[in-house]
């Protein structure tokens, strides 16, 4: 019985992080798409700058979505640590399934691709502590 609970839970913190993650990469792509000019600040203030942008947040806002941010940031960080090996053992899974279907060419400019992405997720993470 506790097995299969603590399972769901993981599953459950599995399906979390993932929809998180999904979400963020989506508002990340439609916020380039709106916004091509250069590199976001990102993390929790670069969350704040976001909706302030899009949704003319005052000052006051700005502080409170803050603090809800910060309150949560030790749960989500903790969610995450449980679930990454898993994500990151699909990702390769994915970056090998796609590789595989490409011609030489092809692989050599998506392995340098993914070496430039890879890096600059690293610097990302690195300059918000992660």
């Amino acid at each position: 019985m506790m097995k299969s609970r603590l399972a769901a839970f993981r599953l459950l913190a599995l399906a979390f992080a993932l929809g998180g993650l999904a979400g963020g990469a989506a508002t990340m792509l439609a916020e380039r798409g709106a916004h091509p000019e250069g590199p976001r600040e990102g993390g929790p203030q670069g969350y704040v700058n976001m909706l302030k942008a899009e949704l003319d947040l005052s000052a006051e806002e700005q502080q409170v979505v803050g603090g809800i941010l910060k309150r949560h940031e030790p749960a989500m960080d903790s969610i995450w640590q449980m679930v990454r090996p898993q994500f990151e053992a699909e990702r390769q899974a994915v970056r090998r399934e796609v590789r595989a279907v490409l011609k030489p060419d092809q692989a050599a400019k998506y392995d340098r691709l993914i070496a430039r992405r890879d890096s600059i997720h690293r610097a990302r993470g690195a300059a918000h502590g992660k």
